[in-house]
């Protein structure tokens, strides 16, 4: 009997940089079905990381026979769209409001530490700026933890992501192809023909100021993403430095995850009170409890943005 697919199981393993045993586990892991997705590296570890994706069938149970069979389960599909409407109905136009939800000190204690973090800029066509930021605000995120959006003077959208886990960003990922293709008429592409430039990256370190957080959520914030390429002899030293919350006394959090797939390259992510905002140059300099211009190579570097955060989402799930 065919069995519908729907939903995807997902699952990460490692190996260190050294094994030569990486064909046999791949030989493994594709003979349980396993699909490789993606590689990256984790220098904290010393490790490669492979992620994995196989497909899994939707509320199968088993028959008498012990064959394999879907069930619909209508009456609780019924009450989950229930409760997943009367979540939103509430929601105030993104327009209007700076957050789907109001919160406080405690409120941001439920939140669980962000594994992964995912950066997106969008560049809307003359004449589709209201359009686009009103599709892009509305958007629900099941498996995100938050999401802070802004735009910059050039009119670019940038979208942090912070997720509860990889299998979250691979989600993203998928839900974020097909959503892109809905409003791919309002948007220009990347030289490279991409509707978007974008990166992201595991969490190295997550550090919330929560008394910031709860004194400034009123207050006009801004939002910066540093990509930032560290000198090859001073990569120790520079993770010793940044792996602490920030120096700043306007910071509300800052969240430092590995770029890509490098070992030589992180990206900074710091939520500011918008007066106090710290740039790349104030970053380098006293962003941190010792300075970083001669450890790091700021021309070898990039501010992606830095710039006031228009909106945030919050995971209702979590309140």
């Amino acid at each position: 009997m065919n069995l519908k697919m729907g939903t995807w199981d997902y699952i990460d393993t490692e190996l260190p940089f050294n094994t030569s045993d990486r064909s046999l586990h791949m030989k493994d892991m594709g003979g349980k079905g396993w699909e490789l997705v993606s590689v990256s590296s984790n220098p904290v570890t010393g490790c490669h990381v492979f992620f994995w994706k196989r497909p899994r069938s939707r509320d199968v149970n088993k028959n008498d026979n012990g064959v394999g069979f879907v069930t619909n389960k209508p009456e609780e599909q019924s009450r989950n769209s229930e409760t997943i409407k009367s979540q939103y109905e509430s929601t105030p136009s993104p327009t209007v409001q700076k957050s789907n939800q109001d919160i406080s000190e405690s409120n941001y204690k439920e939140f669980p530490e962000p594994q992964v973090v995912m950066v997106v800029k969008y560049r809307p066509k003359e004449g589709c700026f209201d359009e686009f930021r009103n599709e892009l605000y509305s958007r629900d995120y099941p498996n995100v933890i938050a999401r802070h959006m802004g735009f910059n003077k050039q009119k670019e959208f940038v979208c942090v992501s912070l997720m509860e886990s990889i299998d979250a960003a691979l989600d993203l990922e998928g839900v974020g192809t097909s959503w892109l293709d809905s409003v791919d008429h309002l948007l220009i592409k990347y030289p490279n023909g991409s509707r978007t430039e974008s990166f992201s990256g595991p969490v190295w370190g997550w550090y919330p100021k929560y008394k910031n957080l709860n004194k400034y959520k009123d207050g006009e914030k801004a939002l910066t993403v540093i990509v930032v390429k560290m000198k090859d002899d001073f990569v120790d030293q520079v993770k010793e430095i940044i792996l602490k919350p920030s120096n700043s006394p306007n910071n509300l959090f800052t969240c430092i995850s590995q770029y890509k797939d490098t070992n030589d390259t992180y990206i900074y992510v710091g939520l500011d009170n918008l007066e106090g905002r710290i740039g790349a140059g104030d970053y380098y300099l006293s962003g941190n409890i010792k300075p970083l211009t001669t450890l790091v190579i700021p021309e070898m570097s990039r501010e992606f943005f830095s710039d006031a955060e228009d909106f945030v989402w919050f995971n209702p799930k979590y309140f």
